[in-house]
């Protein structure tokens, strides 16, 4: 489920830039494995961990070349994630090509859009 904020003008609006370097200097400090391990159980929900996972896993397929119905058919999420998840990975910041990078990946134009291709 998603968390919407509501932002009173009469309060301080949120920070993300300040709360998005906090949240990477965190994960920066972790050094090793066991540790990031303890601090993701420490830090998020089953169900966020879970979350997380689904978006990495749905990433590595795209980066297989997998068709949003395929991967629909093997992880139980709608198109609309997977496509959210493809325009994160064509328009995004490249840190899921990074996250997944023991795959290359191409973008073709076809007739139909871009595609994501590998080898």
């Amino acid at each position: 489920s998603e968390k919407k904020y509501c932002i009173n003008k009469n309060m301080d609006k949120i920070n993300l830039n300040k709360d998005q370097k906090l949240v990477v200097d965190s994960f920066y400090k972790v050094k090793t494995k066991k540790d990031l391990n303890n601090f993701i159980e420490d830090l998020f929900s089953q169900e966020e961990t879970l979350d997380l996972a689904q978006r990495l896993k749905i990433a590595r397929l795209i980066f297989e070349g997998k068709t949003y119905e395929e991967i629909a058919a093997e992880i139980p999420v709608s198109t609309s994630t997977i496509s959210k998840t493809g325009q994160v990975i064509k328009f995004g910041k490249g840190g899921l090509v990074i996250a997944c990078k023991n795959t290359k990946v191409k973008k073709q134009k076809t007739g139909g859009g871009d595609k994501i291709n590998v080898s």
